[in-house]
């Protein structure tokens, strides 16, 4: 599964990303900002 969070600066996202990655989804994955040589956000891009 993946879950994109999107919105306006100082909205909450990174809090919100945050509280779900260490409080419910212990085992996920969180990118927590794109860099242009970035694979694994590049690869996603292409999924």
């Amino acid at each position: 599964m993946k879950i994109a969070i999107s919105g306006m600066v100082a909205s909450g996202k990174s809090t919100l990303t945050k509280k779900l990655h260490t409080e419910y989804f212990k085992n996920s994955f969180m990118l927590k900002e794109y860099e242009e040589d970035d694979e694994v956000f590049e690869k996603l891009l292409k999924w």
